[in-house]
């Protein structure tokens, strides 16, 4: 297991300083390159053994910011048991005193992207972060994470060491993870209708819930995407295209990889340290992922984002996105023509059509003109398919890159005010 981190790391590394010699030149000596090697594979070693306890972490960032926490265990269909984080209210909310808190709320699920967790939500001071926001302006927040990222690597059944267990890929987080953890708020809360914001991954998802689960637009009637995710025939992203182009998957199946980019804690050492030796390289690996930002970014935070991120996910869930590359189709996974075969009954996989998803829903989209996951063509093309009565607004912001709709320190004046109207407009009218 500790190999397979390794291998999975070191790769990604490599991958890496390639890149950034090739294209961006911060580093002009292979000695330099060599040295940071080095100390980061020491630093794997010293740091990959350290238990991390992410989830009272977590519930301890959100208690800093003066918010109440929860942590609930979700069991999916297909066993997964997801982490699933809660702001139940805020002591800040409007119209409100602190004796009020057992009162009913809305509540909102915020689903991360690729490679993410929940932590996405509050990389930022609570002023600027939207799980707060929505808090203090009366909401119940959820937070989810998918199967295999840090807060939900476990099974009722399956041993996380096993093969059969990373056999997922966003499939599955569309068909088991976003209606298990959506069923499981209705259940607690007792609300029967649940707003949605998903970015990126979370958008895929939330495409395949409404078009092929019955019964979820009544659940979740109200669906906000960000940097939301489709057909991606235009992706200009370098870390998705060299996979794809160069089948990486192929070399980390050869060291029996399961799980790519694996928890924070392994990362920590190698992550933690580039950014204090060189915060502006440190920059240039989230940007080399995800795309240029547009700089309305709070570089002091990226100690915090070092430590927490990526948050890990399964090769073939990788390896399902490089698919979508190849193919400029929007489908399901392709196990190759005879394993179409057995589980579709097709030698191609089918596509995800979101034209089939129900007309009652309303959605709202947010894409940015820098997006290199999220290019607006293919935005536009994944517009055009959707039912034209469901469609509230798509919002181009401009320089906006794939996570400023999460991280920029000015989402909470562009794009979260607007969140904000569509949820009140919509459940005030639901409840009246």
């Amino acid at each position: 297991m500790k190999f397979n981190y390794l291998i999975s790391i070191l790769f990604f590394t490599i991958i890496n300083y390639c890149s950034f010699v090739n294209s961006i030149g911060i580093f002009k000596d292979i000695d330099i390159i060599y040295d940071h090697l080095k100390n980061d594979i020491k630093e794997i070693f010293i740091d990959g053994i350290t238990p991390v306890n992410h989830v009272q972490y977590f519930i301890e960032t959100v208690n800093f910011n003066g918010y109440p926490c929860e942590h609930h265990s979700v069991t999916t269909e297909d066993g997964y048991i997801l982490g699933v984080f809660r702001i139940p209210y805020s002591y800040n909310e409007n119209n409100s005193n602190n004796n009020n808190n057992n009162k009913t709320r809305q509540p909102i699920l915020l689903q991360h992207g690729l490679l993410d967790s929940s932590i996405t939500w509050i990389v930022n001071n609570a002023n600027q972060s939207l799980p707060f926001i929505l808090s203090d302006m009366g909401y119940d927040v959820w937070m989810g994470n998918n199967r295999g990222n840090t807060y939900s690597i476990n099974h009722t059944r399956l041993d996380v060491k096993s093969r059969e267990f990373w056999e997922f890929s966003f499939d599955d987080m569309g068909w088991y993870d976003l209606p298990s953890m959506v069923d499981y708020i209705i259940d607690t809360t007792g609300v029967q209708e649940v707003g949605y914001v998903g970015h990126s991954e979370g958008t895929m998802q939330a495409w395949i819930s409404y078009s092929e689960i019955k019964g979820f637009d009544k659940k979740v009637p109200i669906y906000i995407g960000l940097g939301p995710v489709g057909n991606v025939s235009h992706i200009t992203n370098v870390a998705l295209k060299t996979m794809a182009t160069y089948r990486v998957d192929d070399i980390f199946r050869i060291f029996g990889t399961k799980q790519f980019l694996p928890s924070p804690k392994l990362l920590r050492g190698l992550f933690i340290s580039f950014c204090i030796d060189c915060p502006l390289c440190c920059e240039d690996v989230v940007e080399w992922l995800c795309g240029p930002h547009k700089g309305a970014f709070n570089q002091s935070r990226m100690p915090f984002v070092s430590g927490n991120e990526p948050g890990g996910t399964s090769l073939r869930n990788m390896v399902h996105f490089t698919q979508l590359v190849n193919s400029k189709r929007f489908q399901h996974y392709d196990y190759g023509v005879i394993g179409n075969l057995l589980h579709y009954g097709h030698e191609k996989p089918p596509l995800i059509n979101v034209e089939n998803i129900p007309p009652t829903v309303k959605i709202a989209l947010f894409s940015g003109t820098k997006d290199e996951l999220a290019d607006t063509i293919d935005v536009k093309q994944l517009v055009s398919l959707l039912p034209q009565q469901s469609v509230l607004s798509w919002d181009i912001i401009e320089s906006y890159a794939h996570l400023d709709y999460v991280w920029a320190i000015d989402a909470h004046i562009l794009i979260y005010p607007k969140i904000l109207n569509y949820f009140n407009d919509f459940f005030n009218q639901s409840q009246s």
